[in-house]
């Protein structure tokens, strides 16, 4: 099975934070902000701790709020405490920084719509807010990254190349522009331009995640497959929050049938990130699948399986995929078929021949075996 949990995007004076006293974090608990989402509207912004800055998030970035200290908002993905000022609710991003171009229609503003825009998946209007933002101010390396990564989302792979190619002549420099190109050559099958690319950003900045993470997933590709594990593993000593690392890395394990060391991954992966299904449905797909029958868990498979469907609200063919093998695994085979079906409807088609013959395998009363 293909891995379906594996995004290769990737894609800042403050007060001395502290961890807030008990009546604080009490207090806290009927904050409306705790829970909610919120979107980076500065390049750069910071998530300290009382020690360090512990991470410095891109423009766009989406996090969760878990904890808050009057205007500072915890991250506990990131481990970090981030300043209120420098993001806006999720919900409401769109039309709250819409509202800004009302009275300041400037290229900054334009800008920060697209960001919105993008976050939303509404790829269209994104660009039209990053073309807006270039009419008025047209070297800006990152209103181009941005609009290029817009275009790659919407796979016009074309297009994006060209915005990514056009913020490099602009800043040689652009990291991200570099780490954004090599996933269009991914995107491509281009992995020795890509390759190029990643490498060019990596001596730029030695110790960056996503470009060691994109690089571990070329080498996978080209089924070099300690070269993966080498970069995944990097990737995740910078960043040991690294969830997609993680999820590569274990996926690598699998192909390499080290199904220990995958769901050790796994398990970290889901105990980093609860609030999204993707690796809980890698797990689940493994304990169910697995060839080795001391690695297979149907019970454990059919909870995370139902649990990643839950998260992804039943709509992700893929984790309907993963709960009608879990069913088969613990041969409730009409269940298992129900639900494969329902996953057969909403594939691709590229994936649809693959989820027929675990159709067929479970209509005849036999597991599905990786």
């Amino acid at each position: 099975m293909v891995s379906n949990s594996h995004p290769l995007f990737m894609t800042l004076t403050l007060l001395a934070l502290m961890v807030p006293p008990a009546s604080a974090q009490e207090g806290g608990q009927s904050d409306p902000r705790i829970g909610t989402r919120v979107l980076v509207t500065k390049a750069g912004a910071e998530l300290r701790t009382p020690k360090e800055t512990v991470w410095r998030a891109y423009l766009g970035d989406v996090f969760t709020v878990t904890l808050t200290n009057g205007e500072w908002l915890w991250i506990q993905e990131k481990g970090g405490w981030l300043w209120e000022r420098e993001v806006v609710p999720f919900d409401t991003a769109i039309e709250d920084i819409s509202k800004r171009l009302t009275t300041a229609p400037t290229a900054e503003n334009y800008h920060l719509q697209g960001i919105a825009l993008l976050a939303h998946d509404k790829y269209d209007r994104a660009i039209q807010a990053f073309t807006a933002s270039l009419r008025r101010q047209p070297r800006n390396a990152g209103a181009l990254n941005n609009r290029g990564k817009a275009h790659y989302l919407k796979k016009s792979y074309p297009a994006a190349a060209s915005d990514f190619s056009e913020a490099l002549k602009l800043d040689p420099k652009s990291v991200l522009a570099l780490n954004n190109r090599a996933l269009v050559h991914i995107a491509t099958e281009n992995y020795g331009q890509a390759l190029r690319d990643l490498q060019a950003a990596l001596l730029i900045i030695p110790e960056y995640p996503e470009a060691l993470n994109n690089r571990g997933v070329v080498h996978q590709k080209q089924k070099k497959l300690d070269r993966a594990i080498a970069d995944f593993t990097a990737a995740i000593k910078i960043d040991p929050r690294y969830v997609d690392a993680l999820g590569n890395r274990a996926f690598t394990y699998r192909l390499k049938g080290e199904y220990d060391k995958a769901v050790r991954d796994l398990e970290a992966a889901i105990q980093l990130s609860p609030d999204t299904y993707q690796a809980s449905n890698d797990l689940a797909w493994l304990l169910a699948t697995a060839k080795d029958k001391q690695i297979r868990n149907g019970q454990r498979a059919l909870e995370l399986a139902k649990s990643a469907c839950a998260i992804s609200q039943y709509k992700q063919w893929n984790t309907l995929d993963t709960l009608g093998v879990a069913y088969a695994e613990n041969e409730q085979f009409d269940d298992a078929a129900t639900w494969l079906t329902t996953a057969l409807e909403l594939a691709p088609p590229s994936e649809k021949s693959r989820i027929q013959n675990h159709l067929e395998l479970v209509s005849a009363g036999r597991p599905v075996r990786e």
